[in-house]
């Protein structure tokens, strides 16, 4: 990579927006030059924590006058289209928060347009580029395990599930993704309490949990799914509605035909292994599991959103697509809504891409009336 040093300009300066801020001060060739926020008491709080003093209420004049090469959209999902298309109109990298937008029609929009103007459009789903990630990508390759069989994705819990649904969701259909490639169906159930999800559980985000974020309609208290892949191996995912967190079990299994590995990616190595193997396909009785910590060997260990920038800068360099890319980021999301899509279809088999746009959701309330 050259020696180039990247303007950064940041939209949106909550908690994600200043842990970009504190993340970008470790990632070299990186300086966040600019902050953009509507709320000024906030912008003029983290601009005076951070040292930066260019300062904006409007993302259009902060691309017009701050020579950026890079933004990062880090608002709330329902804010993450207008100022990524704004950028691609400028001819502005774009590095946005997860998920990617609030349905696929937004989406679908954000992703020709970085195209159309000819943009690098990267997703922060960071555990693309999770090191442990990369190393179980080369076991599987190597053939530690065998042919893939299915990938299970599991979550944090923590927070009502309509809500990690959303906001956690397509960290995990990543991940899946990185395994198993791109989706070619989903099948699912959504449940609240337990019975079956209906028309009159459908809320906002901010109604279900106010003190989250907005990340649109959601549905349910608990989910789950079955996916095919274009490759033939099977996906699973579930989220449950425990009060307690548990940040150990949030990552994936990828089961083979001559082994298993497991990885919880809440860490990055620095507190110890995060990746096993279990050396046959079926676990057998519980007291009979020894999984084995692996190491990363070869494979540099860092904050996965470090290395996403410096991915992000290196693709910017040589003209190839960033890791978690939006049309990946696309994916990821369909892979969440398209749940929503089956539910309403009493279960049955969704095609991925999905033929209709719109928000799952918002379609069955419209069908409803």
């Amino acid at each position: 990579m050259s020696n180039k040093t990247y303007r950064i300009g940041l939209v949106g300066c909550g908690g994600m927006g200043r842990h970009h801020l504190k993340s970008i001060e470790s990632v070299p060739n990186g300086d966040c030059v600019a902050l953009c926020d509507v709320f000024e008491e906030n912008l003029k709080k983290t601009g005076e924590q951070y040292g930066i003093e260019s300062q904006f209420t409007d993302f259009e004049k902060m691309y017009r006058e701050a020579d950026l090469d890079l933004v990062v959209v880090a608002t709330q999902t329902r804010g993450h289209h207008a100022p990524a298309m704004a950028a691609a109109r400028h001819g502005i990298n774009i590095l946005c928060e997860k998920p990617i937008s609030i349905d696929p029609a937004e989406a679908d929009e954000m992703v020709a347009a970085a195209r159309a103007a000819g943009v690098k459009f990267s997703i922060n789903q960071q555990n693309h580029v999770n090191a442990f990630t990369i190393k179980t990508q080369e076991l599987i390759a190597g053939g530690l395990i065998g042919d893939v069989v299915l990938v299970r994705g599991r979550n944090k819990a923590g927070r009502k599930s309509g809500n990690e649904f959303m906001e956690m969701g397509t960290h995990i259909t990543d991940m899946m993704m990185c395994m198993a490639g791109p989706p070619a169906w989903v099948s699912g159930t959504v449940f609240v309490d337990n019975r079956l999800a209906g028309i009159g559980d459908i809320m906002e985000a901010k109604e279900m949990s106010p003190k989250d974020r907005d990340s649109g309609l959601v549905l349910g208290h608990r989910v789950l799914a079955q996916y095919g892949f274009e490759n033939g191996i099977s996906g699973e995912i579930h989220f449950l509605p425990f009060a307690k967190r548990n940040n150990r079990n949030y990552g994936f299994d990828v089961i083979g035909t001559e082994g298993q590995l497991a990885v919880r990616a809440t860490e990055y190595g620095e507190n110890g292994p995060i990746l096993w193997h279990l050396d046959r396909p079926m676990e057998g009785y519980p007291s009979d599991l020894n999984w084995k910590p692996v190491e990363a060997d070869g494979i540099t260990i860092e904050e996965p959103i470090i290395t996403m920038y410096k991915k992000m800068f290196k693709a910017i360099e040589t003209g190839t697509e960033p890791p978690s890319s939006g049309a990946e980021g696309m994916l990821a999301l369909e892979m969440i809504l398209g749940i929503y899509e089956s539910h309403r279809q009493n279960g049955a088999r969704v095609n991925l891409p999905m033929a209709e746009r719109s928000h799952p959701l918002e379609r069955w309330r419209a069908e409803e009336r």
